[in-house]
């Protein structure tokens, strides 16, 4: 499968063979040109040679030529099949020129050739979203088509120092009021602030079963270390199930459990299961639907355990060639003993990357959610309705790239409305370390 696109170099037979310049005085517009001609002719050691010394010695080169050079060196290690190194200079253009969509062709046909499909899926789509010709877009889809069943193993790692005004996400209120009487609130119960250690990894083999289907088995961890093992946070989740790949379609069916660890000492354990469907409307833009049921229990306090579910619409659009939106909508429900503890969740999410100039990449994602409870508790003269607003930013630098890994910095920010004072918070959350999603 090859991308279709206006070609690089000279095309046809016959081309004649650019005049060769004297070495000392030839030029940069004129040692791309004789490049280009020596990769059409397939001399590509020459090209190479040619290239790397312009790189070298290109001090009179504007931006577009040196990003030229860069472009035509990757494509002279595709064909020599070095899909590592033709991925890094074709990173280093975008991250100078991220809307260079000839260069999201090929850095896409890279990761594809290198059997990185996440990667290669995320390329294609923003090339997709560019102005290229129809017979482009066909093949694009085509790619997008064929990831979507070959891709058999995914991961994501990330680690960073991460500082919390609110670890315990308790009020800042000193007193409050219990069965009409205020009460002092313990150091540990109001608002602790603190710095550790945050590390999320994931992972999924996906083997083929046939053309069309896979079976997914992956893993989730999350772990928030801190000084205090009081406020340390860890949860860990497995899942397993059947995935269908349709031209438009994908379905899955997944069991689903979890178990989460608070203070080092077990907090909720969750088994459930989920069933998912996406209908691709065209290749950059997509709708799907999920529906999930699962058994929530708190060994700690058995009337906080229950049964529950959602429902959920969401919707993917990649509107230009550097730039991605994704948005979700559920509805939920918990059970539990102590209907006290039972609840009612509607969630809005909106997710928004954009690469920019320089290597940059922001990403904004603000979610409201109101959680509305079916009993009041007993210490407390009102039912717990919460509205919760939440909004994070992304930002990373793809310019600095080494084995996958580039550094990145996010900014978190909650705020919890409560009617009951106790579960009334806000906190403000930073996190500077590595991620390999970029």
């Amino acid at each position: 499968m090859a991308v279709v696109s206006a070609d690089p170099v000279p095309s046809g037979a016959g081309v004649p063979e650019p005049p060769a310049a004297p070495q000392q005085t030839a030029g940069p517009a004129e040692t791309l040109e004789r490049a280009k001609w020596l990769i059409f002719r397939n001399r590509q050691d020459e090209a190479r040679t040619a290239l790397e010394r312009l790189a070298q010695t290109g001090g009179e080169m504007t931006r577009e030529q040196a990003n030229e050079v860069q472009f035509l060196i990757g494509l002279i290690d595709i064909t020599g099949k070095d899909y590592p190194a033709a991925i890094s200079r074709f990173r280093r253009v975008l991250a100078s020129d991220p809307d260079a969509v000839r260069v999201r062709l090929e850095l896409g046909r890279a990761f594809f050739l290198n059997n990185d499909y996440n990667n290669a899926r995320r390329q294609f789509l923003f090339a997709r979203a560019g102005d290229v010709p129809p017979t482009v877009r066909k093949n694009i889809d085509r790619y997008l088509v064929a990831i979507r069943s070959l891709r058999t193993m995914k991961y994501s790692f990330s680690i960073s120092l991460a500082s919390d005004t609110n670890l315990n996400a308790g009020p800042s209120a000193d007193t409050i009021t219990i069965y009409g009487l205020p009460f002092e609130l313990s150091k540990s119960a109001r608002a602790n602030s603190g710095v550790g250690l945050a590390i999320d990894a994931g992972a999924e083999y996906a083997p083929r079963i046939s053309e069309r289907l896979k079976w997914r088995m992956g893993t989730q961890i999350h772990r928030a270390q801190y000084r205090y093992t009081e406020f340390d946070d860890m949860t860990m989740s497995v899942y397993t199930g059947p995935h269908l790949t349709l031209r438009k379609w994908d379905f899955n069916l997944l069991a689903t459990a979890a178990r989460r660890w608070y203070g080092n000492r077990v907090y909720t354990n969750i088994f459930g299961g989920r069933v998912s469907s996406t209908y691709f409307v065209t290749s950059r833009f997509g709708i799907g639907a999920a529906l999930a049921v699962n058994r929530l229990n708190y060994p700690r306090y058995t009337p906080q355990s229950g049964t529950g579910g959602n429902v959920s619409l969401n919707m993917f659009y990649t509107p230009s060639t550097s730039s991605i939106l994704s948005a979700r909508a559920t509805l939920g429900q918990q059970g539990a003993k102590d209907k006290a503890f039972a609840n009612h969740l509607q969630q809005f999410n909106v997710s928004v990357t954009k690469e920019l100039g320089s290597g940059f990449t922001v990403t904004a994602s603000p979610s409201y959610s109101r959680i509305a409870y079916d009993a009041r508790l007993a210490a407390f003269d009102r039912r717990r309705i919460d509205h919760q607003f939440v909004g994070s930013l992304t930002l990373l630098n793809r310019k600095i790239d080494i084995l996958g890994i580039t550094p990145r910095i996010v900014y978190a920010y909650t705020n919890n409305a409560s009617s009951v004072p106790l579960y009334r918070y806000t906190k403000h959350r930073i996190e500077i370390g590595l991620t390999t999603q970029f």
